[in-house]
């Protein structure tokens, strides 16, 4: 009987206890943690599958080794012949860069904001050319951390090169533009060794 009682008493303890915890609306007292877009989890990637370190001395690019993500080969939208290459870098100490190559002969670039990421929004993020003006399609254009940001937060949708003779625009497929934005993710916030 006294064990009886004693196992009444807790449960009546117990339950006082946790109505006088209980707020108006009948939430436990007890703080709650919030739910942000931070603890979510996401897609996991690794960075170290996605880049290749090239350390030899041979090949360095203006005397640093350098890591290098797999190339996109890419149709230009509304052509049967011609494509460009599209290749993101990164050297020791210096921001990613992206560096393409378009096959189409005397595809003259100039030296002005001549590559457009156009996101599935419809915002437009221009880079400036890097490299020197030249008729042999090449470009190279730096990605800041601020491009980089809005890039990765943004779907990309294609890409538009301006030249000369005429625009080229690339359509990108979801994969591919998935692909981009892990690697400049992993670009922005990896830690890599040049070694």
């Amino acid at each position: 009987m006294k064990n009886i009682s004693k196992i009444l008493k807790l449960f009546f303890i117990s339950g006082y206890i946790l109505l006088v915890n209980t707020n108006v609306y009948g939430q436990p007292g007890l703080p709650m943690k919030k739910i942000t877009e931070d603890t979510l989890l996401t897609r996991i990637v690794d960075c170290n599958a996605l880049f290749t370190l090239n350390n030899r001395k041979v090949d360095y690019l203006d005397k640093k080794p350098y890591i290098y993500a797999e190339p996109y080969y890419e149709k230009v939208y509304n052509s049967k012949k011609d494509f460009a290459v599209f290749q993101l870098i990164k050297r020791k100490g210096v921001s990613p860069l992206l560096f393409v190559k378009i096959f189409r002969f005397n595809t003259c670039i100039k030296k002005d904001e001549v590559m457009e990421f156009i996101t599935a929004e419809g915002y437009r993020y221009r880079l400036k050319n890097n490299y020197k003006p030249n008729c042999d399609g090449y470009l190279m254009g730096k990605i800041r951390r601020r491009e980089n940001k809005n890039l990765t937060q943004g779907d990309i949708s294609s890409i538009k090169i301006l030249t000369f003779d005429k625009d080229y625009e690339f359509h990108l497929k979801t994969s591919e533009a998935e692909r981009i934005k892990d690697e400049l993710q992993c670009l922005k916030n990896k830690r890599f060794k040049f070694k």
